[in-house]
């Protein structure tokens, strides 16, 4: 049917070529037709997504290198009211661009030609499909460049702030240019649902340069592809079990059943998008997949440091999962807030923002706010001036494991001061972890239920453990290499005499002293785990182990 109407048309163009005028739109700009220059014709056939004709669909073709001058350059053509049109143009690429308006939804399509000398006529089929946008902020100099998409009629100019937007683009590839056309940067940009441009003006030497920021990608997968997180979730171990993270949803009474989870890919470094009036989570950013609902395994395409300029707060049924790449997440740490099934893995908390050794320094980690089923495993704590890692109000069902605590005041607390907030009801099972270089503490309970197993403490000068405030610690099987393994009290008075009022229980079994320490007397109230764990033998080669093989691998 078409190559049908295709050689009535063709005939009639040869038959009437010197009213072209009247019959072509492309004639009447010399920058795509040359009247009685023109070598070629092609002939359009517009189709809605279900593929009935398009009738008045707009229709406008440009050379694929075409840049505007101003808005609104050229003129549209309309197909017919069966979805047909057609134009006479000189060889070379083209680009057509099609839109249309049905029951107030429009669409659109772009389409690319190319003419050579021995091309007389094309017949090309058009489908229209949803508008898209692309987004941009960018930073400039005294003046800012113009932004233009090549073979379309598109100029816009970024309002003071650098903000930008070209709408109404079909889904496709753009050469998107920034500045004019005797010097510009360009840079191919494949358009969604509407992907953000970001620009990067940090070479001063440059007036400009920009890159796409990819979205993080997000996708039901098949079983296949999720064999790893069911690994993962094998070796885990202690009062988190259960914990299904990515696998597993959260239902309103707290309980996790299994569950389809979904991946996104971490694609930028970037983590909001200033534009005029508004903040958002840039696109691919650890913060736009870690706030997404449901169940989602973060993955990372790159390594690299992800600042946080705010404190992160993670949704619940998340793996964070920075395995086979170096991840460093650093600026205001990450903080979960009544979230539950949560695992953190393979990453590196490093470099804060804030920098004064205070109770307002946010942690780089914080479990707070009656959070549950949370694992933390092979994650290094590098750089914090106070606390790298609280456990407090109401949170339970804590795992760490393999992980490293090093340059800070202390590495763990679980569970706040009486004075502040009381919960007896928090659990925390802390094994094959590494403590070095801490000017106080390796942990310090207060309150709830602890197990500690086959821990290494290298370097802390204060005390291993402080397990006070009517904490009730079992402590089996590690190795201590300072000299105060364990304190059972918060308080002295003047005359270094204990204030009872902050005693805490403890059970200790098994532990090797290196510097100095024995285990305490204590049965820890009669608390004993309720789990079953695998402990090793505190002796040189586990330490030996757990200094090599604990943080990200």
């Amino acid at each position: 049917m078409i190559n049908n109407w295709f050689s009535v048309a063709h005939s009639r163009i040869l038959l009437i070529t010197s009213m072209c005028s009247l019959l072509f739109v492309a004639c009447g700009n010399e920058k795509v037709a040359g009247g009685t220059e023109a070598e070629s014709t092609i002939a359009l056939f517009v189709q809605t997504a279900d593929g009935s004709p398009a009738s008045a669909a707009r229709v406008r073709i440009l050379p694929n290198d075409y840049l505007s001058s101003g808005p609104a350059e050229n003129a549209w053509n309309e197909t017919n009211e069966d979805g047909r049109v057609s134009f006479e143009v000189r060889n070379g690429r083209y680009t057509i661009e099609v839109r249309n308006v049905n029951n107030s939804k429009a669409s659109g399509a772009v389409h690319s030609v190319a003419f050579d000398e021995i091309s007389d006529s094309k017949v090309d089929t058009i489908k229209l499909g949803e508008l898209s946008s692309i987004e941009g902020f960018m930073v400039f100099g005294e003046s800012a460049p113009v932004v233009r998409v090549a073979g379309l009629d598109r100029y816009v100019v970024p309002d003071s702030a650098g903000h930008f937007v070209i709408d109404s683009l079909p889904q496709g590839s753009f050469d998107v240019q920034i500045g004019e056309p005797q010097e510009v940067y360009s840079v191919m940009v494949q358009t969604d649902t509407g992907d953000t441009l970001f620009v990067d003006a940090s070479d001063t030497s440059s007036t400009i340069k920009f890159s796409k920021s990819k979205q993080s990608t997000a996708n039901n997968n098949p079983e296949s592809e999720w064999s790893a997180h069911d690994a993962l979730l094998k070796q885990l171990e202690g009062y988190a079990e259960g914990t299904l993270g990515a696998a597993g949803a959260t239902d309103s009474s707290g309980k996790i059943r299994e569950a389809k989870g979904e991946i996104c890919v971490v694609t930028t470094t970037e983590d909001y998008v200033m534009f005029k009036d508004s903040v958002k989570a840039a696109p691919g950013s650890l913060r736009e997949c870690a706030e997404k609902e449901g169940s989602v395994w973060i993955l990372f395409e790159n390594d690299g440091t992800y600042k946080l300029r705010t404190p992160l707060r993670v949704k619940s049924n998340k793996t964070i999962d920075g395995r086979d790449r170096d991840v460093r997440i650093a600026g205001m740490g990450i903080l979960t807030d009544e979230s539950s099934n949560l695992i953190f893995e393979n990453l590196t908390f490093t470099a804060p923002t804030i920098t004064a050794q205070d109770t307002t320094s946010r942690r780089a980690l914080s479990i707070h706010y009656m959070s549950h089923h949370i694992w933390i495993d092979h994650c290094l704590f590098e750089e914090y001036p106070l606390v790298e890692l609280d456990i407090k109000r109401s949170s339970l069902a804590v795992t760490v494991s393999w992980s490293r605590f090093e340059n800070a005041q202390s590495g763990i607390l679980f569970g706040l001061e009486p004075e502040i907030y009381v919960d007896s009801l928090q659990t925390f099972t802390l094994h094959h972890n590494y403590f070095t270089n801490l000017d106080s503490r390796g942990v310090v309970a207060r309150y709830g239920k602890m197990h500690a197993y086959d821990n290494f403490f290298d370097d802390v000068k204060y005390a291993g453990f402080e397990c006070s405030d009517s904490a009730l610690c079992y402590i089996e099987s590690n190795v201590f290499n300072n000299e105060t393994p364990v304190l059972v009290y918060r308080v002295f008075n003047d005359d270094v005499m204990p204030d009872v009022t902050t005693q805490g229980y403890v059970y200790m079994q098994d532990n090797m002293f290196g510097r100095a320490g024995e285990n305490l007397s204590g049965d820890a109230l009669g608390f004993k785990p309720d789990y079953k764990a695998v402990v090793e033998k505190a002796d040189a080669d586990l330490a030996a182990r757990v200094k090599k093989e604990a943080g990200p691998r």
